[in-house]
C-alpha cells in the first residue's frame, strides 16, 4: 500500500469495520454483514464524537459541556451517523495530518456514501434493523 502498488479506494472496506481483536478477525467470508460496524475502534469513535471523549473509554463521563447528540437533537443513530464515524476512523488512521476529501485513490465522500448505501440498501432488512437497534 505504501509504495503505491495496491490502490485503496472507497469501496475497499477496512478491517476496523468488523468486530474482532485484532480488527476484522471475526470477518465471515460467507456473510460479510456478520459483525460489520461492530468494531472496537468504530464504537469508541462514535462515543467520543456523539456523547463525550471520556465516554469512549467507559466508566464515568466527565463531560464539561452538552454532548453533540443533544446539541443536534439526535435521538437515534442512523446510517449517516455510522458512516460519519467510519469516515472519522479512516481519516484518523491515515497518514494525512490535514483534512482533504481525496487521499490518493481514496475518496472520503464516496466512502461515506458507500457506507450509507451498504446499510440502507442491505439485502438483509433484518440485519439493518438489528444493526440500528444495537447502536440505539
Amino acid at each position: 500500500i505504501q509504495c503505491g502498488k495496491i490502490k485503496v479506494t472507497a469501496f475497499a472496506l477496512p478491517a476496523f469495520l468488523w468486530a474482532g481483536d485484532p480488527p476484522g478477525t471475526d470477518y465471515n467470508d460467507n456473510n460479510m454483514f456478520e459483525g460489520m460496524f461492530e468494531g472496537y475502534l468504530l464504537e469508541r469513535t462514535m462515543r467520543h464524537i456523539f456523547t463525550s471523549p471520556s465516554s469512549a473509554y467507559g466508566g464515568e463521563t466527565r463531560a464539561t459541556r452538552t454532548c453533540n447528540a443533544a446539541l443536534h437533537d439526535m435521538t437515534t443513530v442512523e446510517a449517516a451517523h455510522i458512516a460519519y464515524g467510519c469516515l472519522q476512523v479512516r481519516f484518523s488512521i491515515s497518514a494525512k495530518n490535514a483534512w482533504s476529501e481525496i487521499d490518493g485513490a481514496f475518496n472520503y465522500r464516496e466512502f461515506y456514501n458507500n457506507i450509507i448505501d451498504l446499510i440502507e440498501d442491505s439485502p438483509d432488512p433484518e440485519w439493518k434493523e438489528e444493526l440500528l437497534k444495537a447502536w440505539n
